[in-house]
């Protein structure tokens, strides 16, 4: 899990989550209901005013990558983080449908063992885009870190009923 230190730092540089409590559990409730969550295996957390949480409490075998290894699949890692980014970004957009337009992550460490925990930030957003950062961690340390930008969906399929 990652240090108190590492999350303050990024709390100090989030924008606010702008949903109150019962409306930032509700939303993570039907998050944790899609069938992309559900198998992979990880939950979303918004009990924090700042902060998307996503945990992944078991390393199975289909999230460990190839070579022989027990490190996590990066592309494993990369739905991690397209999740928890797309997330901190789409809150910012009063419930319209909006997505993962941009992701950039790099790998440090292999991440080896459960839990793992991703925590994203919007750091600023205009009335379309998002831009956010992402850190994952497994056993305390810091294994990867990305950005991206979500941007607000145009055309037909925005206009479904999403939220």
């Amino acid at each position: 899990m990652p240090t108190a230190a590492a999350i303050e730092a990024l709390r100090a540089r989030a924008l606010p989550i702008p949903l109150e409590d019962g409306a930032r559990a509700a939303l993570a409730a039907r998050l944790n209901g899609l069938a992309s969550m559900r198998l992979i295996g990880a939950r979303i957390l918004l009990e924090d005013r700042a902060l998307v949480r996503l945990r992944l409490d078991e390393v199975a075998e289909h999230h460990q990558g190839g070579l022989g290894t027990r490190a996590v699949n990066g592309a494993v890692i990369a739905g991690l983080f397209d999740a928890a980014l797309g997330i901190a970004g789409t809150v910012h957009f009063g419930g319209q449908r909006a997505g993962t337009v941009e992701l950039s992550i790099k790998l440090m460490r292999p991440a080896l063992e459960a839990p793992l925990e991703v925590l994203a930030i919007a750091l600023k957003h205009s009335p379309h885009l998002a831009f956010t950062e992402a850190e994952l961690y497994a056993e305390d340390r810091l294994c990867a870190v990305a950005s991206g930008i979500v941007a607000v969906a145009s055309g037909a399929a925005a206009d479904a009923a999403f939220w």
